[in-house]
């Protein structure tokens, strides 16, 4: 069976955070598949790598990986972060993080800017779950939701 392309974009971008910082192990989706990666070691942030409200990740802290391309379609959009309700829910109960990142719009999605948020505050970004038959429910929100447009587009 095929990988559908944005699931392929998405493991890319998620191998390259997983080369940039060795203070996370890679958790694969059939150990968990609420978090994409874990702290082995304490991860502090950086120019690169900036925290919103925290000021380290411990040891065992639950990573879970976005990422967006900075901009999409023929109108140029901004890339826009998709996140499931269940996901959150487990996130939230594990004190867990996002780890979000602006990517360039290529094959090797080249990663622009990342951001780690704890997925408590992740709330505050406004937006609506989207309810489906089939799958948990959906929320999508635009990178400036999480990024400053200097943090992305100054790069």
């Amino acid at each position: 069976m095929a990988i559908a392309a944005s699931k392929r974009a998405g493991d890319t971008v998620e191998s390259a955070v997983l080369q940039r910082y060795p203070e996370l192990r890679h958790v694969s989706d059939d150990v968990e598949e609420h978090y994409d990666a874990v702290t082995v070691s304490l991860l502090s942030p950086s120019r690169d790598l900036p925290f919103v409200g925290l000021c380290l990740l411990e040891v065992g802290t639950v990573v879970e990986i976005k990422s967006a391309m900075v901009v999409y379609g023929e109108n140029q959009r901004r890339g826009r972060f998709l996140i499931r309700e269940n996901q959150h829910e487990h996130l939230l109960e594990e004190g867990g993080v996002y780890l979000f990142a602006v990517c360039a719009p290529t094959p090797e999605r080249d990663i622009i800017a990342a951001k780690v948020v704890p997925a408590s505050l992740v709330d505050e970004f406004e937006f609506s779950w989207v309810s489906r038959k089939t799958r948990s429910s959906y929320a999508q929100f635009a990178w400036s939701r999480v990024f400053a447009p200097k943090e992305v587009e100054g790069q």
